[in-house]
This record gives structure tokens, sequence and C-alpha cells, in this order.
């Protein structure tokens, strides 16, 4: 009888091992299967954002766009990581253990098994103590007993023998899958938060350097441009066709025409001194001003097309700088995805 006692003990130590395995691993298969689905849906949600981030960046102006455009790259570069994140968690984590689910049947049917031979042990056991007590003279009836006894004896610890190896191999292989189950999870969450973080580091350096005040005075230039236009068309504005159509009317007081006569020979007066010193100093003759005004005009027309020649020249090397730096910004501002492609294009 205490041999059979430990063996209940040892039976029900198995079975608390079996049944705990059955509830935490369900639970946690169960759970992370979920987990993997919310990370799935994160991924779509993530993929309509891209889009309405592409769909937004083609009504802004150069600079957001290129930083919208940018980062939408990158959001969905990181979403195919995030692709493999799910398959990787559907693989490696939750596929063994929703495995776990038929290992422990199996292990239950061996503890089944197991407690029938018990079972029979134990009634055996008890036959043979009543034929003891009923008919002590009776020697064939208990030497029947004591044999079937000992065959279900035999039987009994055939099964324990089996049972204890199933147990701890099953232990075993529990310890060694837990093991392995949640390295893997860590490293698939390791691997996709390091590729997420380089990904989002080139992403927010792009937008520290997105310049808002150029399309701030881009959007102000436009905004500006209609008020003129606005300005141009009011009636209350004054054009220099309408002032040709109506000319201004004389000034009726004689000190008005006056001041007006005044004004127009100072000023005629004026322009020829700056313009030709030479004929206030000088005395000459009519013909010899009028030739050495003709030279002049000659000399500051050709020293106008001079400068004009020296200013196109600069304007076009501006031009020119502004576009390499234009260029050379818009190839440092390029999305991680774009640097990507580029970089496998060419080991390709």
């Amino acid at each position: 009888m205490t041999t059979l006692f430990s063996r209940d003990v040892q039976v029900k130590s198995m079975e608390q091992t079996v049944k705990d395995a059955e509830k935490y691993l369900g639970e946690i298969c169960s759970l992370l299967a979920s987990y993997t689905r919310k990370t799935a849906k994160l991924r779509d949600k993530a993929d309509l954002l891209v889009a309405k981030l592409f769909d937004f960046s083609s009504r802004e102006d150069p600079e957001l766009q290129t930083g919208l455009k940018n980062l939408a790259e990158d959001l969905a570069m990181v979403q195919d990581y995030r692709q493999a994140q799910v398959e990787r968690l559907e693989t490696r984590v939750v596929a063994p253990l929703k495995a776990y689910g038929e290992v422990v049947k199996n292990k239950r049917a061996d503890l089944k098994s197991f407690s029938t031979d018990l079972n029979r042990e134990l009634k055996e056991m008890q036959k043979l103590e009543k034929i003891r007590l009923r008919n002590p003279a009776d020697r064939q009836s208990i030497s029947q007993a004591e044999v079937n006894a000992q065959k279900a004896s035999n039987s009994a610890q055939r099964s324990i023998r089996q049972l204890e190896e199933s147990i701890a191999d099953f232990q075993r292989q529990k310890l060694e899958d837990i093991k392995r189950i949640f390295t893997d999870f860590i490293t698939v969450e390791m691997l996709f938060h390091a590729k997420a973080l380089e990904v989002y580091a080139h992403t927010c350096r792009n937008l520290e350097e997105m310049n808002i005040q150029k399309d701030l005075e881009l959007f102000n230039g436009r905004i500006r441009m209609s008020d003129s236009l606005a300005g141009r068309l009011s009636p209350l504005s004054s054009s220099p066709t309408l002032t040709g159509l109506y000319p201004t009317p004389p000034l009726a007081s004689p000190k008005g025409q006056s001041f007006r006569s005044t004004l127009a020979s100072t000023t005629g007066q004026n322009q020829r001194h700056i313009r030709y010193p030479d004929t206030v100093r000088r005395s000459r003759s009519t013909l010899q001003r009028q030739r050495g005004m003709e030279e002049e005009e000659d000399e500051l027309e050709v020293e106008e097309e001079d400068d004009e020649e020296d200013d196109d020249d600069d304007e076009g090397e501006e031009e020119i700088s502004e576009s390499e730096i234009e260029e050379e910004q818009h190839t440092g501002r390029q999305s991680y995805a774009a640097q990507y492609a580029q970089m496998r294009k060419w080991k390709k």
C-alpha cells in the first residue's frame, strides 16, 4: 500500500506538470497570436498613412513636398520590416507554441493509460486481501489472486517507467522550446526595432533639414502677387495708360506755372551738369559741344553694354552655383529607402 501511495503522489505531480503546461503555454500562445495580429493591423494602418502622406505631398511646395515624400518612403520601408516581423512571429513563435496542444494531448493519454494500469493493480490487490480474509484456507484461490495481482503490479511498473521517461522528455523538450521560442521572439523584436531605428534616424535628419522658410516665402509671394493684381485692377490705382489718355490739366495760377518752369529748368541744368561736366567748365562752340555729346553718348552706351554682359555672366554663375547647391541638397535629402535601393542597384 505504501508503494501505491507513493505512485499516486508521483502521478499527481506528473499530471500537474502537464496541466500547467497546457494552461500557461496555451494562454501565452493565445496572447502572442493576438500580439502578431495587432502588429499586422498596425502595418495596415501605417500603409494607409503612407498613402495619405504621398497624396498630401503632391499638393504642397517643394520643401514640404520633399520632406513628406521622404517620410512616406521611409515609413513604407519600415512597414516592409514589420511584415517580416509578422511572418517571423507566426513561424518561430506562435506555430511552435500552438504545436504544444497536440503534445499535451498525447501526454494526457499516457497519463490516462497509466492511471488505468494503476487502478487495475489496486483492484487486484484489494481482491487478494478479500480472499485472504474470507477463505484463508483456500490456497488455490489465494494463489490465483496473487498471480493476478503480480501481473497487474508488473504492468503498472512498466507503465510508470514509460511514463517517467515520457514526462521527463516532455519537461526537457518544454524547457528547450521555451528558451528557443522566447529567444527567437526577442531576436525578431530587436531586428525590427534596430532596422526601424536606423530608418527613423535618417528620416529625422531629413525633417530637421527641411527649410520651411522657403515654402513660406513662396506662399507669401503668391499672396502678395494676388494683392498686387487686385491693386492693379482697382479703379483708384493710377496707371500710365490712363494718365496718357487723360493728361493732367494745366495749373490755373501763374505761381504754379512759374514754379513748374523753374523746376524744369533747374532739373535740366542739373542733368547736364552731371552728365556733361566739360560743357559747363569750358566754352566751346556748338559743333564741338554736339560732337562731344555724341562721343560721350557712344562711350556710355558701350559701357552699359559691357556692364550688362558682366551682369549676365554673374547671373549665370550664380544660377549655376545655386543649381549645383540645390542638386547637392536634393541628393543629400533622399529618403533612406531611395538610398538603400541605389546601394542594392550598385551592388548588382
